[in-house]
């Protein structure tokens, strides 16, 4: 009995020794880049980054990742997408991206509609998306709700702010919510907002907005809040920002396929803009004027601006925002500034947390290659202080179903 005893011992004390030889918890990265003209080593402790300089000592108990290569970067933020909104698009019932019979609009909450474990939001997440900016569509005017910002650790309490933005369609599309011209989705506009600074007494009484939707518009009216406004023809940004300051709004522009033509106007107005890198095509009459760079041609101008892939769906899609960043550089774009269009540009207006490659962080994304580059993809993500799983759906599906796949039954019993 007594040998037993001592047996398990030996037995617990080797397993002991073993599980401490490596800490999951220390991570040291050998020669990383954090830009292209700096390389740098880097030990992350407790999913923050403890040192970085240029030679470092890895700990004795470090899971390391070496080999060259690896980038660590801030997490990518997509600035508004329907992300955790839809699941299949065809389907209404895994579908609250809009509500075409409501008699409600600014007042729908697009987090109460939110799934943070949507299998698309792991397949977003394993891409080096970090956060995001959620709306739903705008279906019976030209509100699409209030919208909010999520991490995708797909944990049930990601949502990290809530009621952060409005959402407003205009341009041609918002001229046919509107009633049918680009005039009456302007005066909608103007009476919502007069409605929104107006106390007003019974649910009925506002030209625009019934009370409960004239209230959650209270703190955009009054720019409290950042009211984004989607449109892309040259003449329709110029009114915009004549809206903005005759309301004194907190205004970001989403779309702006034209906007290279009026970037010294964009410039002078200090505007931001939420545009595609790669919209290129004339796919309406609104985006005649769409060249593929646009991204440069406002840089050089010194508009303020971020990326979010329009041109791909805005819900299942979102995971090839760095592509589209790589495409800006491909067409004369910066690559520090298509990073910053794709990480801390849109995470500083809308006030979230993205985190950085600088000491103390607790999130970033470490990469195998340049963040930039179609052939590169994450080799640790943490989220807030935790390291997130780099599995999906889609992953798990392609492993199970790999024809190399060692295993001789057949598909349907994997």
């Amino acid at each position: 009995m007594i040998k037993r005893i001592l047996f398990s011992s030996i037995i617990a004390a080797a397993i002991s020794v073993s599980a401490s030889a490596q800490e999951p918890s220390v991570v040291f990265l050998d020669n990383v880049s954090v830009s292209p003209d700096q390389t740098v080593d880097m030990i992350i402790r407790n999913g923050k980054i403890q040192r970085i300089a240029a030679e470092l000592q890895a700990p004795a108990t470090a899971r390391a990742m070496t080999g060259g290569g690896q980038w660590v970067t801030s997490g990518m933020f997509a600035p508004l997408t329907s992300l955790g909104l839809v699941e299949i698009g065809a389907e209404d019932s895994t579908d609250d991206r809009r509500a075409k019979d409501a008699k409600t609009s600014v007042s729908d909450m697009a987090s109460d509609g939110f799934n943070p474990q949507s299998p698309i939001i792991d397949n977003t997440r394993v891409s080096g998306v970090t956060h995001a900016g959620i709306i739903g569509s705008a279906s019976q005017n030209i509100f699409a709700g209030t919208g909010f910002i999520a991490n995708m650790s797909g944990d049930f309490d990601s949502v990290e702010k809530d009621g952060a933005f409005i959402y407003v369609q205009l341009g041609s599309r918002g001229g046919k919510l509107a009633g049918g011209s680009r005039p009456a989705a302007i005066s909608q506009l103007k009476n919502a907002l007069s409605d929104a600074k107006t106390r007003m007494s019974s649910p009925d009484d506002g030209d625009a907005l019934s009370r409960r939707d004239a209230a959650a518009l209270s703190k955009a009216a009054r720019g409290q809040m950042p009211m984004v406004i989607g449109a892309n023809r040259a003449s329709d940004l110029l009114r915009i920002i004549e809206l903005r300051d005759e309301f004194g709004l907190d205004v970001i522009i989403a779309g702006g396929a034209d906007a290279w033509m009026v970037a010294d106007e964009l410039k002078a107005a200090k505007m931001r803009l939420i545009i595609d890198p790669i919209a290129n095509l004339p796919g309406s009459f609104d985006t005649v004027g769409a060249r593929i760079d646009n991204p440069k041609l406002l840089a050089e101008a010194g508009v303020d601006f971020a990326f979010m892939s329009f041109s791909e769906s805005t819900s299942h899609n979102v995971r090839i925002l760095n592509q589209h960043a790589g495409n800006a550089v491909a067409n004369g774009l910066s690559w520090e500034r298509a990073l910053a269009a794709v990480t801390t540009t849109p995470a500083k207006w809308f006030g979230v947390d993205v985190g950085s490659a600088d000491q103390g962080a607790d999130t970033f994304v470490v990469w195998d290659g340049d963040p930039l580059q179609v052939t590169s993809a994450p080799v640790m993500i943490v989220i807030n202080g935790e390291e997130q799983p780099l599995i999906s759906r889609q992953r798990e599906l392609r492993d199970r179903y790999n024809p190399k796949r060692e295993d001789t039954r057949a598909h349907k019993y994997r």
